[in-house]
């Protein structure tokens, strides 16, 4: 049998091969962070009034002011002390009226008359965007949570994605399920630029959604299989950036491409040259060695070996396990998992005594925090005002610099105080706009939002890592299985939580930077990993960290 591990000494945990195959991972993983930030793009919410086609009838245009004044109840807003003219109402007028109207005509100086609902339209800015789905299929008024419901439908589809494609790459392979689900990917998203209404846009997103976690999770464990355990926190997390660099890629097609048909189109057929890239991917070593198919592992090595200008010797190629074992005297023996118990288990198993559950619920909350203020905070870069392309941009940019840092903390201080410092940055700054919010404070009011960004894309970054690491061996894919799926939960709240600013302007950040706090100052309820011998059996699981405290950790 193949021994990679000793193979990745001589090939190199990170070689020149890895990384060009890493680097091809991360542009097939670019589009599913496309798609799913495309939203604000895609349903881009404008100005709108009721139509008025007595205007056009009385020979006047469509925007002449004194005709609206004529035709449109104006609503005062108290938070901002402007007149706009009622997006959902319109006065009964007659081209007869419209014709002989005395002008200039002031607002809403004649009582009495009959209002209506917009029975003829409505009329649109379209100033910045061409076309949205939210001027096609008009979510306005009553249907505008609709909007909302189309990426909360999204996340519907990554959850259940995420659980189909998980079974089938551990079945067919993760090569074959990355590329199937390209090429799904491709066709949904083509015909989703073709939705005839609305509810064919969104099962259409749904299936989009669907295809995102069958590109992404086998392109994750390939990431984190094909190198040495020294370098599988670094793919893991720089992996995890193809979000963010779909955002900076899905910024620039956006501001060229204002129609959101054209646009949905265009972002769908990066994958058509994505698709040709097949006979450069790669399978991951581990799976293919557990299905017994050792020659096509030393195919790699050998191809990895040409490419790092190294040799590697024949014995690793023939080295049994029980021989490795008693030559590398500094690897740990691995736990038997036929003699912990078995390697059935079960989500029940996670949280079946108090401890394990404990820590479980709080694991779990985490997960749902980060996702919900990571997508409240992605999706809704135009209610911060001034240019939407550059707050979006700017949005997606703070990722990079808040994933490296997060690297760098989670090495020299450790998983709970990175995680809880992050939490509550990202938390006081949501909870600091949200006291300083006026609509006149713009450069203030974007910058907080970033800071907020800031932190939590970092402890999203952290609660990976440590995830993984607080669960014990025997039930780890099982912990870390379950923490997404309250990812997937909160991806789909997200969008409704942004509906409470109809309440008032800034409430959604005041939620974001609660759920924060509550969820940094949970954290530190859970014990410290760096440099810990982690748990193997659900015994162990349940003493690790039992006497933690907030102020230390005794793991």
């Amino acid at each position: 049998m193949v021994d990679y591990d000793a193979a990745l000494g001589y090939i190199g945990s990170f070689g020149t091969y890895q990384k060009l195959k890493f680097t091809l991972l991360l542009l097939l993983c670019i589009p599913v962070g496309i798609h799913m930030l495309a939203m604000p793009f895609l349903g881009a919410q404008v100005s709108h009034h009721c139509a008025i086609p007595e205007l056009a009838e009385a020979g006047l245009s469509p925007n002449n002011s004194c005709g609206l004044n004529y035709s449109l109840p104006w609503v005062t807003d108290k938070e901002e002390n402007t007149e706009t003219p009622s997006e959902c109402q319109r006065y009964n007028v007659s081209r007869y009226e419209l014709g002989n109207l005395s002008c200039p005509f002031e607002r809403n100086s004649e009582k009495n008359r009959t209002i209506l609902n917009c029975d003829k339209g409505w009329w649109y800015d379209r100033r910045v965007y061409n076309s949205s789905v939210y001027m096609e299929f008009n979510l306005v008024c009553e249907d505008e949570p609709l909007n909302n419901l189309a990426q909360s439908l999204f996340m519907v589809g990554v959850l259940i994605g995420s659980i189909l494609f998980g079974q089938l790459s551990d079945s067919i392979g993760r090569k074959k399920t990355m590329y199937l689900a390209v090429l799904l990917q491709l066709g949904f998203g083509v015909a989703t630029a073709f939705a005839p209404n609305y509810i064919w846009f969104v099962v259409l997103r749904l299936l989009v959604g669907f295809t995102a976690m069958g590109v992404f999770l086998p392109a994750f464990v390939i990431a984190t299989e094909m190198v040495g355990v020294d370098r599988r926190t670094l793919t893991g997390t720089l992996i995890q950036s193809s979000f963010s660099m779909g955002g900076v890629v899905l910024t620039g097609i956006a501001y060229l491409i204002r129609d959101w048909s054209r646009l949905q189109l265009a972002i769908s057929l990066i994958n058509v040259v994505l698709v040709l890239t097949w006979r450069f991917g790669i399978e991951s070593p581990r799976w293919q060695l557990s299905k017994g198919r050792n020659e096509e592992v030393v195919r790699m090595i050998r191809r990895a070996a040409k490419v790092n200008g190294v040799k590697v010797p024949d014995e690793v190629f023939h080295a049994g396990k029980k021989q490795v074992t008693e030559n590398d005297k500094t690897s740990p023996e691995k736990p038997d998992l036929k003699k912990i118990g078995g390697p059935e288990y079960t989500i029940f198993d996670i949280v079946r005594t108090p401890n394990m559950a404990k820590k479980s619920a709080i694991i779990f909350f985490n997960w749902f925090v980060v996702t919900v203020v990571w997508f409240g905070l992605a999706l809704n870069t135009q209610q911060l005002g001034g240019d939407n392309y550059l707050n979006f941009l700017i949005m997606n940019l703070v990722d990079f610099p808040a994933q490296i840092f997060s690297i760098f903390t989670v090495s020299y201080f450790g998983r709970r105080p990175s995680l809880t410092f992050f939490m509550l940055f990202g938390g006081a700054a949501c909870i600091f706009y949200t006291v300083i919010f006026t609509p006149d404070m713009h450069p203030l009011s974007v910058a907080l939002p970033m800071v907020g960004k800031f932190g939590n894309t970092a402890a999203f970054s952290v609660v990976y890592v440590w995830t993984a690491e607080l669960y014990p061996t025997v039930v780890r894919n099982v912990g870390v299985g379950a923490s997404s799926m309250w990812s997937r939960v909160g991806g789909i709240a997200s969008p409704f939580v942004m509906l409470s600013q109809t309440v008032w302007g800034p409430l959604p950040y005041l939620i974001f930077g609660g759920l924060s706090v509550l969820a940094g100052l949970a954290a530190m309820l859970l014990p410290e990993t760096r440099g810990v011998r982690l748990p193997d059996t659900l015994e162990e699981g349940e003493n690790f960290g039992k006497c933690v405290h907030f102020l230390f950790s005794c793991s």
